[in-house]
């Protein structure tokens, strides 16, 4: 499917399912049995689909779910394969290889997150509303996880989400060349904050793979739709990109 999908509001299944993926996960720094809420939230919907029992989506959008899953597969099986010739191939400590599942499952969900978005709002809106919806969730954990640091503490960790908001500002008016700063962004933040250890003896330690793909990630999407939108190059557009 080649053009966004325009003026299809969520269904009541997508927005539970939303409320449950968010619950789940924010309630895992309560404990992580709560992830079963993010998986009934992420995979019950589909589910319910595929056995006919509920019927939110017509024929697009049912093509663009099929579209997005099979990217998340494509993504997710590339990782998957690389990451397990890696463990079997080494004879570096892999202690935390037990991350591997954590890796992998980001890995798909980012992927099928990002198509989903682009099928829905096209290249342009999604990479600007992605920037703004990843910035606020930067900041809210990082309020969230610093609030017995101190005031300098927060301020500080709270600036790893000013990126997000200024380049979605800078997209609005100028995408080709935000799209170019998102790219430069995305480098620069991988070698300061250490990501590119992702591919060093222990790719597992610390989340490096789930902290790449979800700080990372959004950076390098959002940029690469920013340039290959053929629309782009205009203020208010809302193309999508070619499959």
């Amino acid at each position: 499917m080649n053009e966004p999908i325009r003026n299809r509001r969520l269904s009541p299944v997508t927005l539970i399912a939303a409320v449950l993926v968010t619950a789940g996960f924010a309630l895992t720094a309560v404990s992580w049995g709560f992830l079963v809420l993010a998986a009934v939230g992420a995979f019950g919907p589909g589910i319910l689909r595929e056995l006919g029992w509920v019927r939110d989506k017509d024929e697009l959008q049912m093509q663009a779910a099929y579209r997005a899953g099979y990217h998340a597969y494509l993504a997710g099986g590339l990782v998957a394969m690389l990451l397990i010739a890696r463990v079997r191939s080494s004879a570096a400590d892999l202690s935390l290889s037990d991350e591997l599942g954590t890796a992998i499952l980001s890995v798909m969900w980012f992927t099928w997150l990002i198509s989903s978005l682009h099928a829905y709002w096209g290249g342009y809106r999604t990479a600007q509303r992605i920037l703004i919806i990843f910035g606020s969730v930067w900041l809210l954990f990082n309020i969230l996880g610093n609030l017995q640091g101190g005031v300098t503490a927060l301020l500080m960790q709270s600036l790893l989400a000013v990126p997000f908001f200024a380049l979605a500002w800078l997209a609005r008016r100028w995408p080709r060349p935000a799209g170019v700063l998102l790219l430069g962004t995305a480098a620069f933040c991988g070698y300061f904050f250490h990501l590119y250890e992702v591919f060093g003896a222990d790719p597992f330690s610390r989340g490096r793979i789930e902290v790449a793909v979800l700080f990372m990630g959004p950076l390098l999407a959002c940029g690469l739709m920013l340039l290959a939108d053929r629309d782009s190059a205009g203020d208010g557009v809302e193309g999508g990109l070619q499959a």
